[in-house]
């Protein structure tokens, strides 16, 4: 009896093992038929990858051309340097010997250093892009193991710093990318936007090695070309930006646009202090880079669009077309200006401490009479002065699907101010509205499209990115009596007794109009006012007014729409000489 129970016991077991043993080994051969049949391209493609080496051979970038088809940021070929550590027996040895043959900096040879210690032994490190051919010759006869050397490409940024800002720069991606360790990417401006059409495609070389991962031949069966990237056709005159550029350094910080009102391309986009991206490549790139940081006056912002300012005085151009419009004023109508208007318990005052008398608008536009403006102001309205700023493109954002970082600007109203400031309206909101003060603020690209939409009566728009074609404006549907009325203003300005008067400019008898501005950065207190105001000479840099002008040329016939800002500079005299200098540039 027992012995039959534990032949029934064995016999259970053998089945179980039996089952097992069945199912382990039909796996087995599953896996093998799927490794051999099913995944064996797959597993062919690893252990090819056992014997050859893929290098990524990385393409030329597209140009970013001018409107004349001049490269302004380009490629060039250059001879990297690098170095694989896991390949060398003394990597610091070899460090020592890189760094006195390229006389490298004490500073730079501590990074590559600690570059080696940080990543893994089979990554390379880069130790220099900037090698001459004597120095590359000189380095390649010492046949130093872990060496390399490789063509390639680096950016090269044409116009240094007259624009980077718009153009951008291109460096190093977050994450690497696996076999492209000297892979560039665009960083910011167009360098950023158009990345993806700009960087063409890679191709590949594929090298056969040996067991111990020698190179010891090229599958060329396998070998890709890369493609170029495509180019990419700015509006930008790289004469204009120049001239643009130059003439804004003379002043410490401010920025620049110049519009071709015909079809909206913009002719310059200016924004200073810049920074040269060629610098980025250099031995004191870091240092540079730091000193950049450490700027307060944002040498990284291009001020162009992202910076925000009170219009000041050329604002009164808004406010002149809206009364116009209304009906609420005529061109001849005088207003007299004793220096200061009382209205209220408060007394506003004009800049002129003297006054100018009875002024009618040309004359209010020429010597830019805050009096008449506050009065004509309060006469229209807020709403009134909101609807032609908008209609003549303030608040608008016109590069936001390009360039980054846009303000859209303020014009204020009831509606804004109980909302982001939390009191009522009052007259003298409006009041100060009238000069380009108060709430209202704008950039300078918006004040370009003002004078450009309010000296051709069509709803210019601007572009940066040239299609070839010529777009049709829509009329902004103002009366063309009105337009003329505040153009003979505006012609006034840069005339004998004008706010711009040494500004003017005659090129082959043609002219420039415009509107000089001033905006305030601090308020001045009655006690200032009775003791003296202090002048800008008095005041730290920071805290003096932003000078500004708008301009247009030929007078006759406006092509030309142009808006500087001089941070800090006191008066509008350096906004209006660079507007000068550029209008001179397009109309020769």
């Amino acid at each position: 009896m027992i012995d039959k129970e534990v032949a029934r016991t064995f016999d259970r077991r053998s089945a179980l093992f039996l089952t097992a043993g069945a199912v382990l080994t039909s796996a087995l051969v599953l896996r093998m038929l799927q490794m051999q049949l099913f995944s064996y391209d797959e597993y062919k493609q690893k252990s090819e990858n056992n014997s050859f080496r893929i290098q990524i051979n990385m393409p030329e970038r597209g140009k970013i051309l001018s409107r004349n088809n001049v490269p302004i940021s380009r490629d060039v070929p250059i001879y990297r340097i690098y170095i694989i550590p896991e390949e060398s027996e003394d990597v610091d040895k070899l460090v020592e010997i890189l760094a006195n043959d390229l006389s490298l900096k004490q500073k730079k040879v501590d990074k590559i250093r600690a570059k080696i210690k940080k990543q893994p032994k089979f990554q390379p490190v880069l130790v220099s892009e900037n090698t001459n051919w004597a120095q590359l010759a000189r380095i390649q006869a010492k046949g130093l193991q872990g060496l390399h050397v490789e063509s390639g490409y680096a950016r090269s940024y044409e116009l240094g710093a007259a624009g980077a800002q718009i153009f951008g720069y291109v460096g190093e991606p977050d994450k690497p990318v696996a076999n492209t360790p000297f892979l560039t990417t665009g960083i910011t401006g167009l360098e950023k936007r158009f990345n993806d059409d700009i960087k063409g495609i890679s191709g590949q070389t594929v090298s056969i090695t040996n067991a111990v991962g020698r190179i010891t031949g090229e599958d060329k069966s396998r070998f890709v070309a890369p493609i170029v990237g495509d180019d990419i056709k700015t509006t930008i005159d790289e004469n204009v930006q120049r001239v643009m550029y130059d003439a804004l350094t003379q002043h410490r910080a401010g920025c620049g646009v110049a519009i071709d009102i015909r079809n909206g391309d913009i002719l310059a986009m200016v924004s200073t202090p810049s920074f040269d991206p060629n610098q980025f490549r250099s031995d004191d790139a870091e240092e540079y880079i730091e000193n950049l940081r450490s700027d307060f006056a944002k040498p990284f912002m291009n001020k162009a669009i992202e910076g925000l300012y009170p219009p000041g005085s050329t604002f009164k151009i808004v406010v002149a077309l809206a009364a116009l419009e209304s009906g609420a004023i005529n061109e001849k109508e005088k207003i007299f200006c004793p220096g200061y208007w009382d209205y209220g318990d408060r007394r506003y005052h004009c800049w002129e401490d003297k006054g100018h008398g009875k002024v009618d608008l040309a004359g209010a536009l020429k010597h830019s009479c805050d009096i008449y403006f506050y009065q004509v102001a309060l006469r229209i309205g807020i709403d009134a002065i909101k609807e032609m700023a908008i209609r003549l493109g303030f608040t608008e954002k016109y590069m936001d699907d390009i360039l980054s970082r846009e303000m859209a600007g303020v014009i204020p109203d009831r509606y804004w101010k109980e909302k982001n400031v939390g009191y009522k309206w009052v007259h003298g909101d409006t009041i100060i509205s009238g000069i380009g003060q108060g709430f209202i603020l704008s950039n300078c690209l918006q004040l370009a499209v003002m004078t450009a939409r309010a000296t051709s009566n069509k709803v210019v728009v601007p572009r940066l990115i040239s299609d070839g074609t010529r777009p049709r404006f829509a009329s902004m549907g103002l009366r063309q009596k009105n337009i003329q009325a505040v153009m003979r203003g505006l012609e006034q300005v840069t005339k004998k007794g004008g706010t711009a008067a040494g500004s003017a400019i005659n090129v082959n008898g043609k002219k420039m109009g415009g509107k000089t501005g001033t905006s305030q950065v601090r308020s001045i207190s009655k006690k200032e006012r009775e003791s003296g105001v202090l002048t800008n000479e008095q005041l730290k840099w920071n805290m003096r007014n932003h000078g500004l002008f708008v301009g247009y040329a030929p007078t006759d016939n406006p092509r030309y729409a142009v808006c500087v800002i001089a941070e800090h500079a006191g008066g509008s005299g350096p906004a209006a000489r660079c507007a000068a200098a550029v209008m001179k540039e397009l109309l020769k």
